[in-house]
């Protein structure tokens, strides 16, 4: 997910990537940019560029969290001093696990028991009073990662603060063909973030490749 989600927006953003290691950091985003810059060619009006993950936090100006669910909580906690309260971040976690050949979601736990609260609530908890805002759970990551393909699809959103909502879409529309549609305070990630299993589950049992969402309104026959 981080990885294809650098590719697109470094078409017209300066991206960074951020690892515990800055020889990893500095690997993956060397040839991330190379995969972009031979895609985009002159277009390309971005970069990317890797950091530790303090330091890529430190310079940005909105975050986008990607860390595995199990992990999620714990690593952001270790990097609050660096997160700032002008910062946007967006959670793009999904806590599921596999039983048997299906996905379901599973709340993360919190201090040794389990929360009812969405992924990106939790993150929330952790890094206030910067802003989480929840968003690309149903965009396949192998969508992004193909950078021929073309999305066509929906991103759902969620949050409780009306800027980061409003510049978190204006950077869904910067990926061609991806549309942002509100769905309402951070409590519904849970939700959002519950779909990307129901759409995994799909794919299992009706043989279907990577399904996403779009979101079409009735149109009345006259």
């Amino acid at each position: 997910m981080g990885r294809g989600l650098t590719i697109r927006l470094s078409l017209k953003h300066e991206m960074v990537m951020g690892s515990r290691t800055i020889e990893k950091a500095e690997r993956i985003a060397r040839e991330t940019e190379n995969l972009a810059r031979g895609f985009y060619q002159s277009q390309m009006g971005g970069s990317i560029d890797g950091a530790l993950n303090s330091d890529a936090i430190r310079g940005s100006e909105l975050v986008i969290v990607t860390l595995p669910p199990e992990v999620a909580i714990s690593v952001l906690k270790s990097l609050s001093g660096e997160i700032r309260q002008d910062q946007i971040l967006v959670s793009t976690v999904v806590p599921m696990t596999r039983k048997k050949k299906l996905f379901y979601w599973t709340p993360l736990e919190k201090e040794g028991e389990i929360s009812e609260s969405s992924a990106a609530e939790a993150i929330q908890e952790a890094v206030t009073p910067a802003p989480v805002v929840s968003a690309f759970q149903t965009v396949p990551a192998a969508y992004l990662n193909n950078i021929d393909a073309v999305l066509n699809v929906d991103v759902l959103i969620a949050g409780d603060d009306e800027l980061a909502l409003a510049k978190v879409s204006s950077l869904v529309r910067d990926i061609p063909n991806l549309r942002p549609l509100k769905v309402g305070p951070l409590e519904n990630s849970k939700w959002v973030e519950s779909i990307t299993p129901l759409l995994l589950n799909a794919a299992i049992l009706n043989g279907l490749h990577d399904p996403t969402i779009r979101v079409v309104p009735w149109m009345p026959s006259s």
